[in-house]
């Protein structure tokens, strides 16, 4: 005999679904509908107004059903119980689904954290950003993830971690020119000379992917940079001011650090914007004590611009410190010590001393040792 479906008969009052507005008539197409367009349902698989439908088409047993799975967590759970509300499809349809489902769950979960990670890069704050890019590759070996773990741990000096990142990803998008030029910046600072020019001619010779914003080539920048780290001033300010005549961000930084280097004190001035305190009171600390009251004053307008930034607080005390001024430097470190960076823990240490303090002197000293030997332990 015949099986009827679980809707044995026509019913003439639709359900008509939200995302689409596609009207289905009985269970079975309500089914099929979410097997297939499951990615528009979240919300609607349990909502009151379906739950309601299936009762009034004559299901209350499975309308209790469907209010069941309401608190079913994650997504992936809810829509499996939905689809296995009756017998309709089979052990092969729901297998495929469900890898389907888990497979974009992964994907929502590393796009999450990447957003958060990189917002905690863009405020400085690459250390926390590097445990959820870490949570995040668990999800998805992904070269963006790699790439943006990478300049994270460049941003704290950890050059080599962030070779290996950057190989995986050029690995998996050799045509990805951005990527390789941070994977030569990584070299460079690595102090890979040999293996960062290998990786900037291929960079040059690689035609690269369509960028609908196009941004200022790197090249004569990286180049500059690779000559500064082997001491070669001269060389890299030929490079820094080419890659400053082609508009890239950090060519005016590197070539007023070059000028510093070079004793040209104001030349170095000269190539920063007015705004740029922060670089600015760099600077003038490097002429000496006769120009230490412009620095603090060009670091408290840095300040005055991002407050919550630590490393500028501790900056700041440092120029405190090194005026004499250990009173005012121990206000400042209070600013930057719930970082908890290492930078904030060894000024504050050094901040007691001047003040006479050595036993808050020896314990901080001591939490920095203690520090770096658990970084050492765990490869930082």
């Amino acid at each position: 005999m015949l099986q009827l479906c679980t809707s044995q008969q026509i019913n003439t009052t639709p359900y008509t679904f939200r995302a689409t507005g596609t009207r289905v008539y009985t269970i079975e197409e309500v089914l099929y509908y979410a097997y297939h367009n499951w990615r528009d349902l979240h919300g609607e698989l349990s909502s009151a107004k379906l739950v309601a439908w299936v009762k009034s088409i004559g299901h209350p047993a499975i309308s209790a059903k469907i209010t069941a799975i309401a608190k079913f967590e994650p997504l992936s759970r809810q829509v499996m119980a939905f689809l296995s509300i009756i017998e309709y499809f089979d052990a092969k349809e729901l297998s495929r689904i469900e890898s389907e489902l888990k497979s974009w769950e992964h994907r929502v979960e590393w796009e999450r954290l990447k957003d958060r990670a990189d917002h905690l890069v863009s405020r400085n704050d690459p250390a926390r950003a590097i445990s959820l890019y870490d949570r995040a590759l668990k999800y998805e070996e992904n070269p963006l993830l790699h790439n943006n773990a990478a300049i994270a741990h460049m941003k704290l000096g950890n050059h080599r971690e962030a070779m290996a990142l950057l190989a995986k990803a050029h690995t998996r998008t050799p045509e990805n020119t951005a990527i390789l030029h941070n994977y030569a910046e990584a070299a460079i600072l690595a102090s890979q000379y040999e293996t960062a020019a290998k990786l900037l001619h291929k960079a040059e010779t690689t035609p690269g992917e369509p960028s609908i914003t196009p941004i200022p080539n790197p090249t004569s920048y990286l180049r500059g940079l690779m000559s500064y780290q082997q001491a070669d001033y001269p060389t890299a300010e030929t490079w820094f001011q080419k890659a400053k005549s082609e508009n890239h961000l950090r060519a005016a930084h590197m070539l007023a650090k070059t000028y510093i280097k070079l004793h040209q004190h104001d030349k170095a001035l000269a190539v920063l914007p007015p705004t740029d305190h922060e670089k600015r009171a760099e600077i003038y600390a490097a002429q000496g004590h006769a120009h230490s009251h412009k620095a603090i004053s060009h670091m408290k307008e840095a300040i005055a611009q991002n407050p919550e930034n630590a490393n500028l607080w501790t900056k700041l005390a440092r120029l405190y410190r090194q005026d004499y001024d250990n009173p005012r430097a121990n206000e400042a470190i209070q600013n930057a010590l719930p970082s908890q960076t290492s930078a904030a823990l060894l000024e504050n240490a050094r901040i007691k001393k001047g003040l006479g303090r050595m036993r808050e002197y020896q314990a901080g000293l001591s939490e920095v040792v203690k520090r770096l030997k658990e970084g050492y332990r765990v490869g930082e």
